[in-house]
């Protein structure tokens, strides 16, 4: 699976997991939450327009944006505690570990992209230099 297809991935679960929790009732949630329509439409994003590397990055700033905003929040931490509240808990578990998948392919398909487009080959690899040997 290709870097650009995980993080496209972790944005999707990203996106089903704040979804789950919104549809469960989980409180403090506005009427039309906008995690899921963030992450969803970046995952869409890297999908649709793959010979784009832009979107690499508009996919990590989607995942970092509503991961930030996740920890500023707070109330994560109470959510992840209580798995007995399986609803709730499976959609944190959906939502936090699709951030972590999107961040970290992320991170590196960026690298990749970026990398390939500046490393230039040596034009005189492969030839023999007169004078040497």
């Amino acid at each position: 699976m290709s870097t650009r297809l995980t993080l496209a991935v972790g944005l999707f679960l990203a996106a089903a997991g704040v979804l789950t929790e919104f549809l469960v009732g989980v409180p403090g949630f506005p009427k039309i939450p906008p995690g899921p329509i963030i992450l969803g439409a970046a995952g869409i994003l890297v999908l649709a327009l793959a010979r784009h590397r832009w979107t690499l990055i508009a996919g990590l700033l989607a995942a970092l944006f509503v991961t930030g905003g996740g920890l500023i929040e707070g109330s994560v931490w109470g959510r992840l505690a209580e798995p007995g509240q399986f609803d709730v808990w499976i959609g944190v578990v959906m939502q936090w570990l699709g951030q972590l998948i999107a961040i970290v392919a992320g991170a590196i398909a960026i690298r990749h992209a970026y990398a390939a487009r500046t490393t230039t080959p040596d034009p005189s690899a492969g030839r023999a230099r007169p004078g040497i040997g």
